[in-house]
């Protein structure tokens, strides 16, 4: 679901993340006093991402959203190949 922004007169900017059915209302209410807060548009929605993730690919940048969610991350052990050698490396 993508992430909308928001501004309530009392209590200031907030994001929602609303169904795509939702998305042309321009009004959600607010989090915290309820009233009805407007919907912001931005001009800069549509820039290439900057920062760290600006030469990320878009698995790196998926994993640092699902960091940001909250949602639970499944690991496992290395994928990639070993080094010629074999042993620990040592300082």
């Amino acid at each position: 679901m993508p992430l909308y922004e928001f501004s309530c007169a009392g209590c200031g900017p907030f994001d929602l993340r609303r169904d795509l059915r939702d998305a042309p209302g321009a009004a959600a209410p607010c989090p915290t006093c309820d009233q009805v807060a407007q919907r912001r548009y931005r001009i800069g929605a549509g820039r290439p991402p900057g920062g760290t993730l600006r030469d990320a690919g878009p698995a790196d940048r998926a994993r640092v959203e699902r960091a940001r969610s909250g949602e639970p991350m499944i690991t496992g052990p290395p994928s990639g190949r070993r080094l010629p050698g074999g042993a620990p490396h040592r300082h």
